[in-house]
């Protein structure tokens, strides 16, 4: 993948799980990359691992003033920036009913008003990129719950939020047609990460730090651990990223619960075409 070589990449939520892996594969592949994360310590653990050519920067996305730091310290240091990678996202279960106000809050200011955030402050910088003639682009975490409610156990107000950002990849795209700057969004299945303990690293204005019952973290562990390896879905994600693809899918088992999404929209289309047409007769 010689696409990354000397290019600049930043990815939020960079210290674990799929950032975690995206960094080091874009290291590895010649980018020099800014690994920003909640979590100083472990976003330096993985820029240490990767060596001069990475810099860890603690990084809220819920605070927009500390993304344009973060971009005005990456431009100042390595100039223009070719890759985002909006990945900063927590996770927790439960039902509509079942979930408090303020972890809806929580959840919809990561997953969804820090998207909206990172978009507005990175790309201006990747539209100037992209009027060089360079590599420009937005790669945006979803999720399987973008495309459908999964057949698991109930994350309802978490797939709201990556419904929610499906829609901001995809109006985002929209709105840089022509621009040269592509857009995507990474849907994954399940992964082998710890994103179901987010309540670890919890802002204390969401309800501050919590940490699991640890046989129920001990079983959700397990649970986790049947999914994909996050360097495979980095690679695929990757391999992705260079062929320009809008929707980046890398596990085959989401078709099980998206196509009944897919059959219900043309079973509705198929009924108000029957009603409108019986209505002419």
């Amino acid at each position: 993948m010689t696409e990354f070589e000397r290019s600049v990449a930043v990815v939020t939520g960079g210290a674990s799980g799929i950032g975690r892996s995206l960094a080091l594969l874009l290291a590895q592949h010649g980018a020099r990359v800014a690994v920003a994360d909640l979590d100083l310590k472990q976003a330096e653990a993985v820029a240490e691992t990767i060596g001069p050519a990475a810099r860890a920067f603690r990084c809220d996305v819920t605070e927009r003033e500390q993304l344009v730091e973060l971009s005005r310290t990456v431009v100042a240091e390595w100039g223009a920036i070719n890759y985002v990678f909006a990945n900063a996202g927590v996770a927790i279960g439960g039902s509509i009913l079942t979930t408090a106000a303020d972890e809806f809050d929580w959840l919809f200011d990561v997953n969804v008003r820090g998207v909206f955030s990172t978009m507005q402050t990175f790309v201006p910088l990747l539209l100037d990129t992209a009027s060089t003639g360079a590599r420009a682009h937005f790669i945006v975490t979803g999720s399987e719950n973008s495309l459908g409610v999964p057949l698991t156990a109930a994350t309802s107000v978490y797939t709201a939020t990556k419904h929610a950002v499906l829609a901001l990849a995809d109006t985002l795209r929209r709105d840089l047609k022509e621009s040269g700057v592509v857009v995507s969004i990474l849907c994954p299945g399940v992964v082998d990460t710890r994103i179901f303990d987010a309540r670890r690293s919890r802002q204390d204005r969401y309800g501050g730090r919590s940490d699991m019952p640890p046989d129920f973290l001990e079983r959700a562990s397990k649970a986790m651990a049947q999914g994909q390896k996050p360097d495979v879905t980095a690679k695929l994600c990757l391999d992705a990223v260079v062929r320009g693809h809008f929707m980046i899918i890398t596990d085959p088992k989401i078709r099980d619960f998206a196509t009944q999404r897919h059959r219900e929209v043309e079973s509705a289309l198929d009924r108000v075409d029957a009603a409108i047409a019986g209505g002419k007769g």
